[in-house]
């Protein structure tokens, strides 16, 4: 019994660190926040979009033949300056992906990531 009660509780502290449950939180702010700004990179099979959002949401994500998404990492961005400072909800995004900040040139509608 101890056995599986230690178990039971590995599992569900696993589950509340995770990057859903983290999110689970705020899903409700996020999806009501209007897209302030959106940008795309066009590939041969992979669209991938970057969308800022109010309240400090963004989400970038990527669609195959312009479909569904087929991933999406949302997250958090605080303004030191000019430069974004990037704080996914899932690490995958930021560390595998895009980097932790971004630069908005606005003039010129284009995004810059960096580590």
């Amino acid at each position: 019994m101890k056995l599986f009660t230690a178990f039971f509780f590995i599992i569900i502290t696993l589950g509340s660190c995770s990057p859903a449950a983290k999110f689970r939180k705020d899903k409700s702010a996020f999806d009501a926040s209007k897209t302030i700004q959106s940008f795309k990179a066009v590939a041969d099979m992979n669209d991938s979009y970057f969308e800022l959002k109010e309240n400090n949401f963004f989400e970038f994500y990527r669609q195959l033949f312009d479909s569904v998404k087929n991933t999406s990492f949302p997250g958090r961005y605080t303004m030191k300056g000019d430069t974004m400072m990037l704080k996914f909800y899932d690490q995958k995004g930021g560390v595998l992906l895009l980097g932790s900040k971004a630069i908005v040139h606005g003039n010129k509608k284009e995004i810059v990531f960096f580590k």
